[in-house]
């Protein structure tokens, strides 16, 4: 898996990749916008260890890739893709039915330089072009409001607020909902 941009590309993560996640997830200026605490290492090589297992999944259901830079290969990011198991056939309403749960976490110092529209393009391509998905959406802590930003800058549109939807640290959260569909999709691309 390799989609590529103007800039960055989005890429299987490699054994290799421990100390880049650790420097995203383990900084607590990155993990304080998801509401979790930061990473220890340990938890960067897990994560990096359950993306390369579900790589080989089929079907694939989990897409967990690094951001990185074309010109130095930094890992600046990491994007997750969850598409939702597809409902039996025959029922009245398909709840989900080819969408899936989108994430992104940069760097700390990586964080409002601009990278929002080209991840939010090549998550675009990954799901709508090569997966076929017709909905994507994800979620935010409302305190996030640089995230909410970029993501509208990227193409998504704001839906609603989920009260009390995520619990972490025995606190109830809001999450602030937001998506886009695959006829949003071809209207940015042009077609």
């Amino acid at each position: 898996m390799l989609i590529e941009g103007s800039t960055l590309r989005l890429r299987e993560f490699e054994p290799g990749d421990v100390e880049g996640v650790f420097g995203i997830f383990g900084d607590s200026r990155t993990t304080r916008a998801f509401g979790m605490p930061p990473f220890r290492r340990s938890e960067a090589v897990a994560l990096v260890e359950e993306a390369r297992a579900g790589a080989g999944e089929i079907p694939r259901t989990h897409y967990r890739l690094g951001v990185s830079e074309i010109a130095t290969g930094r890992l600046i990011g990491s994007v997750k893709l969850i598409v939702a198991e597809q409902p039996e056939k025959g029922g009245m309403v398909r709840v989900g039915y080819r969408s899936a749960e989108m994430g992104l976490a940069l760097r700390a110092d990586q964080v409002n330089v601009g990278h929002s529209t080209e991840i939010g393009f090549l998550l675009g391509v990954l799901s709508f072009d090569w997966l076929g998905l017709h909905r994507v959406w994800a979620g935010f802590l409302p305190s996030n409001v640089a995230a909410q930003r970029a993501i509208e800058k990227a193409g998504m549109v704001r839906e609603g607020v989920l009260r009390h939807y995520g619990y972490v640290d025995g606190v109830w959260h809001d999450i602030v909902q937001y998506s886009i569909l695959e006829d949003d999709w071809k209207a940015m691309r042009g077609r």
